[in-house]
């Protein structure tokens, strides 16, 4: 009786034990899970941020690209203008060929471009940008120099009706009646006819001068100097500055003449040189 009581006083001990064992085991389990789910939905809202922040980067990088890509069709487009304007044959400064590069590309699914890969891309957009600015800078001076060329190089009519009454080089004198060199040529014109700038330049005289009449006489500052006689009446002032084709004067017959004409010299470094090459060869176009 009393080993059977003792068997169940055991017994029940025992369950008693095993449940404070169990409540004591599966509290801090349960606050274990609590506390780790909680990180995890810290951890997860955190990825979250950072997600939405990087496509933000990609998306930034995607518009630089997009930038640098226009920027880039419009430096092309002006080369291709220059080029026109320099007349520079295109195979020097073609801007419009691909710049020659290589590698396969798959095309599977339009894979957007990651981080990297775009910033790779905004590196070459940055390298092909400086290398045709430099090449812009080039072509730019070539197109100056050119335009100065025509402009200060004399070359056309100064006069739109005219025929050539005296040519350059030795002739009987029709005033004096003498042998002399005649350091230009004349071209008869109606009176009042404008006369019209071949060469840019710098007025240095302009009005009476003895033997010529009115005359305008203009320095391109590189070597090439045009005269313009016997005008019946001038528009210009020394020290003016003249473009090419600006209308300078009127055709008249003042000075040492006997009908109306423009007496037209060219000067190169201070030496009269034949003016029909440069009226109607048009060395300067």
């Amino acid at each position: 009786m009393l080993t059977g009581l003792l068997v169940i006083l055991l017994a029940a001990g025992l369950v008693g034990s095993g449940y404070l064992w169990s409540q004591s085991i599966s509290r801090p389990s349960f606050h274990a899970i609590r506390l780790w789910q909680g990180k995890l939905r810290a951890e997860t809202a955190q990825l979250k941020t950072l997600n939405r922040l990087h496509r933000s980067e990609i998306d930034a990088l995607a518009e630089r690209v997009a930038g640098l890509e226009a920027r880039m069709a419009q430096l092309d487009a002006l080369g291709g203008e220059l080029t026109h304007r320099a007349g520079i044959s295109p195979h020097l400064f073609n801007f419009n060929a691909p710049v020659p590069e290589g590698g396969l590309t798959s095309r599977a699914g339009e894979i957007p471009m990651t981080g990297t890969e775009l910033e790779q891309r905004i590196g070459q957009l940055a390298d092909r940008i400086g290398a045709e600015r430099l090449a812009l800078q080039t072509l730019n001076r070539r197109v100056v120099e050119t335009s100065l060329r025509r402009e200060i190089i004399p070359s056309g009519h100064p006069v739109q009706t005219f025929w050539v009454s005296s040519p350059f080089g030795w002739r009987i004198d029709p005033i004096t009646g003498r042998l002399e060199f005649h350091e230009g040529i004349d071209l008869a014109a109606p009176e009042g006819e404008p006369i019209h700038a071949v060469a840019a330049g710098v007025v240095t005289w302009a009005g009476p001068r003895y033997g010529f009449g009115n005359i305008v006489m203009i320095n391109d500052g590189q070597g090439y100097t045009t005269y313009y006689a016997h005008c019946e009446k001038v528009f210009v002032k020394i020290g003016q500055v003249i473009r090419r084709g600006e209308t300078i004067a009127l055709v008249g017959s003042t000075g040492m003449s006997t009908g109306p004409h423009v007496h037209f010299e060219v000067l190169r470094d201070n030496r009269p040189v034949n003016p029909a090459p440069f009226v109607f060869g048009a060395p300067g176009a």
